[in-house]
């Protein structure tokens, strides 16, 4: 996938963020950590060519669908439970509340089979185990809050309707609540990129290129690493065609900035000719942020083991980190 960008750390994407996707890099990559339905939106951009769909060849498909059986039978018997009071042993991928698959697997042993034998770890597994229940928390998180804007709008459209029209007052109407999208990333954030670094690896290279729009998945990787670098200016895109340009014509221009950003050396690049963006019309905020002679297996690498990227083996490439964020989200500041 080489320059394809590689959606991370998250392996679902909700409407508006394939939206985004599509309208700064046309196609993008996302890997996902086992063979399944696919949420509606993803599915239409996997359709459309705006969306690739990396699944790791699993050789023990029945294991996975095992343990998440598994998993929901304790999280059922455990409803209300302080998950501090049963932390399991510590292993490669944390569990929830630093709790490990293992450990919750042995949890749930104790309390049925007591003749089961521990099982040997194996990372990718709850790597694919940790992603499948985040993936699925985040759907739920994410329909939960399309649900609550519905209210939302609805219960602004009301009071609008009470107030007679001599009485509206714009600052008032204004001034009123919108719904900030939650961000999946910033629950627990380093289990998060350290299991889809286990999946992405198991996989097709991902190349140097990769995009989230997650601040906290951002920050947490710029306080690790020193020498993760954003490059300036932060560019402004268009989040739907314009009358005078299309995605067409400036996504390759696009794109050939950001391969010019991941080429060995490290050298100053101007930044693209992009179509200027009205102000009153929805755009997209990209921030780059660039670590020079380090490749995803030195940078990944590192931080799985020693929790910091800070001297990583140099790699044959830039690593390239993309930001996105809309207009308006009030992430676009870091």
């Amino acid at each position: 996938m080489k320059h394809i960008p590689v959606y991370f750390p998250m392996t679902h994407l909700p409407a508006a963020g394939l939206g985004r996707l599509a309208a700064c890099f046309g196609k993008t990559a996302v890997y996902r950590p086992a063979d399944g339905p696919l949420p509606t939106a993803m599915r239409a951009a996997a359709q459309h060519g705006r969306l690739e769909i990396v699944t790791p060849a699993d050789n023990e498909p029945d294991e996975l669908a095992s343990q998440l059986e598994a998993y929901y039978a304790w999280a059922s018997e455990n409803k209300g439970v302080d998950l501090a009071a049963i932390k399991g042993r510590e292993s490669g991928i944390p569990f929830f509340g630093d709790s490990t698959v293992s450990g919750i697997r042995q949890n749930i042993r104790e309390k049925g089979d007591q003749g089961a034998s521990a099982e040997t770890q194996d990372p990718l597994l709850e790597a694919r185990l940790f992603l499948s229940m985040a993936q699925e928390l985040d759907q739920q998180d994410y329909e939960l809050e399309k649900s609550l804007e519905e209210v939302r709008v609805r219960e602004d459209s009301m009071l609008l309707e009470l107030m007679e029209d001599a009485d509206r007052d714009p600052e008032v109407e204004a001034a009123m609540p919108g719904m900030t999208a939650a961000d999946p990333g910033a629950y627990m954030t380093g289990s998060r990129i350290k299991a889809w670094w286990q999946l992405a690896r198991a996989g097709n290279d991902p190349g140097s290129l990769l995009v989230t729009d997650s601040r906290a998945v951002c920050d947490y990787l710029v306080e690790r690493s020193p020498g993760l670098q954003r490059i300036a200016p932060e560019l402004v895109l268009p989040l739907s065609p314009s009358e005078n340009a299309s995605s067409a014509d400036w996504q390759p221009r696009l794109m050939d900035y950001l391969a010019a950003l991941i080429s060995v050396p490290a050298v100053g690049t101007p930044p693209p000719d992009l179509p200027e963006v009205v102000p009153e019309k929805p755009a997209v905020h990209l921030s780059i942020y660039r670590l020079a002679g380090v490749d995803p297996n030195a940078f990944f690498g590192g931080l799985e083991k020693a929790g910091s990227a800070d001297g990583a083996i140099s790699g044959t490439d830039n690593l390239v980190i993309c930001r996105l964020v809309s207009a308006g989200d009030g992430g676009n500041e870091k």
